[in-house]
């Protein structure tokens, strides 16, 4: 059984590791271990791991509570009564004293967001095995969840007048759950229609929530599947019907060929307690709607997660009530997001794919990355960086930065937060025209066309005197890079040895650099070998052609200032892809 703390916790991101800047593994030597040998002690990240406890307890908690077995009932009614005890001695009239001012605060835990992720998990186990509250504290215990989630509403709502809030959905969960499980019927109903009003405000046209991260897109959408636990599927309003739908085709679209989600702006970066979410969201999904579209994301997540499978999703068949209805319509296509400004482009075969971010800045979760381009296909070769946990400096310190995107920066700044636009469309002729000015009186434009299952990335910088501009390739994977005379060529591996291949021309001539960076953000210690492609000018072009797997001969002619023209050298003949912005 796991071991509940008997202290509360604090803030789970502040269990990162202060020299590589990886969340920690737990407790070694007296303090908490990293992958790389350090140990590190203090009280944060006591308070941290003891976070990271609580929640897992009570997830073992739901689960035994789940399986319908005899003996893992009374395994959860003993984790439960420790549960209560805990809180019983923990939990006071006050704030957690590891809350920092700007937190919604918590009890329990600095958040009350954190509260309302664990309250979730208990709340369900209560009402699943003690529903008439007889185990000491379990009254009380859900009384003081009610008393936290009903403050932390009136503060994040009416005090702050921040009803979009991501936290906003997690309240409502939580809120939600403690009520179903006191038997307060009015109460969790009241709850629900906070959830209606919150989800009618926090999307935007396009289905996304409006920070335009996966992350919190993902996070939001799993607390509202939970905040409607024991709702009837085919009853539930048509409207939260077609917001959730919408809401999970985003995910089903904008998901890389292998299932894996890129971390648009922060996160989600690989961990296991990220992929258990993903396997949640599919499983609750599944009970609303016939077909989600999610099969590849939730298969890419399983993978991912080996031992730290425990199956608690498949317990969760009965989250609703009635038989799911309807289908999620997703598209496997070229997809564009007007209201958030990001597009996909893929080929027929959906074997290659890239991710154009033209949109706004996207809040406090927002990155520096205007007509970024994320590159995926059968490895993730260019893939949104995601952030580390936050208390890590890295997260502001370079993940938000354009030093961490492949897109220009100019004279080494960071780009402003800016709003970019996809000027032109072309679902059909797999292109696009992106452009933006993330830099006073600097114009860039980004095109990118998918042709005969060649990517070709053009990007046109034209400034108001000449600046340093460069152009950043940011591979997660080993790169190598050849230059001969005014064409560059690159060499893209994973550790499956697959392989892509790159063709690069610039006008006038770039020097492509190999420059050391660091890896994505699950490994930020990671020494890489990275490019920047830099000219001092007025204007550039750059020109990039990518291939994946064995690639057939190609050149690159910057034929006017406004048309570049590949031809590919293939066994049937020469195949000719023409830019025009």
């Amino acid at each position: 059984m796991i071991a509940v703390p008997d202290r509360a916790g604090g803030w789970w991101h502040d269990y990162v590791c202060p020299t590589h800047d990886t969340e920690l593994t737990g407790p070694a030597d007296a303090g908490h271990g990293c992958t790389r040998g350090c140990v590190v002690v203090g009280d944060r990240y006591d308070a941290a791991w003891r976070t990271l406890q609580h929640q897992a307890a009570a997830r073992e908690l739901r689960r035994l509570a789940r399986t319908g077995d005899s003996a893992d009932r009374q395994a959860a009614l003993e984790i439960l009564d420790e549960i209560a005890r805990v809180y019983a001695t923990v939990v006071g009239p006050g704030w957690n004293e590891s809350a920092e001012a700007w937190m919604l605060r918590g009890r329990m835990f600095a958040q009350a967001l954190t509260e309302a992720q664990w309250a979730v998990l208990v709340a369900d186990a209560v009402l699943l095995v003690d529903p008439e509250h007889t185990r000491p504290g379990v009254a009380d215990l859900l009384a003081g969840l009610a008393e936290t989630f009903e403050d932390a509403y009136h503060v994040l709502v009416d005090q702050r007048d921040d009803e979009r809030n991501n936290y906003t959905a997690w309240l409502c969960a939580a809120g939600s759950l403690v009520a179903q499980a006191q038997g307060a019927a009015e109460r969790a109903a009241l709850w629900v229609q906070r959830a209606d009003r919150h989800l009618a405000c926090c999307l935007t046209a396009d289905g996304w929530e409006w920070e335009g991260s996966t992350y919190y897109h993902l996070f939001v959408l799993r607390g509202h599947l939970l905040a409607r636990r024991g709702a009837d599927a085919g009853s539930l309003d048509p409207q939260v019907r077609e917001r959730l739908a919408a809401m999970v085709r985003v995910l089903a679209e904008v998901a890389a060929p292998d299932g894996r989600l890129p971390a648009i702006h922060d996160g989600p970066y690989d961990r296991p307690l990220a992929h258990r979410e993903v396997l949640e969201i599919d499983a609750l999904a599944s009970g609303l709607f016939t077909s989600t579209g999610l099969e590849r994301v939730a298969q890419f997540a399983r993978a991912s997660l080996g031992e730290w499978d425990d199956g608690l999703e498949r317990l969760l068949s009965d989250w609703f009530t009635g038989s799911p209805e309807g289908v999620v319509e997703v598209s496997r296509g070229c997809v564009h997001y007007p209201s958030m400004g990001y597009a996909v482009l893929r080929d027929a075969a959906d074997s290659i794919q890239v991710v154009v971010d033209a949109g706004e800045h996207g809040g406090s979760h927002g990155h520096l990355d205007k007509l970024g381009l994320y590159l995926y296909g059968n490895a993730a070769w260019q893939p949104a960086p995601g952030v580390p946990p936050y208390a890590s400096g890295l997260r502001r310190g370079y993940y938000a930065r354009t030093l961490a995107h492949p897109t220009v920066r100019v004279d080494d700044v960071d780009q402003d937060a800016t709003t970019g636009e996809i000027r032109s469309w072309d679902p059909q002729g797999r292109r696009l025209l992106a452009e933006a000015e993330p830099y006073p009186g600097i114009r860039m434009q980004r095109s990118v066309t998918i042709e005969h299952g060649v990517v070709v990335d053009v990007f046109r910088v034209e400034a108001d005197s000449p600046r340093n501009l460069a152009l950043a390739l940011r591979p997660a994977v080993d790169l190598e890079i050849a230059t001969a005379g005014e064409v560059s060529s690159t060499r893209w591996r994973c550790d499956t040895g697959a392989e892509l291949h790159g063709t690069h021309a610039a006008r006038p001539e770039a020097a492509l650099q190999a420059v050391p960076g660091r890896g994505t953000s699950e490994d930020p210690a990671r020494v890489r070998t990275l490019a920047d492609w830099k000219v001092q000018a007025p204007r550039a072009e750059f020109v990039s052609v990518y291939q994946q797997g064995v690639p057939v001969p190609c050149t690159i002619e910057i034929d006017a200032p406004e048309r570049v023209i590949v031809r590919l050298n293939t066994p049937a003949g020469e195949r000719t892809i023409e830019v025009t912005s």
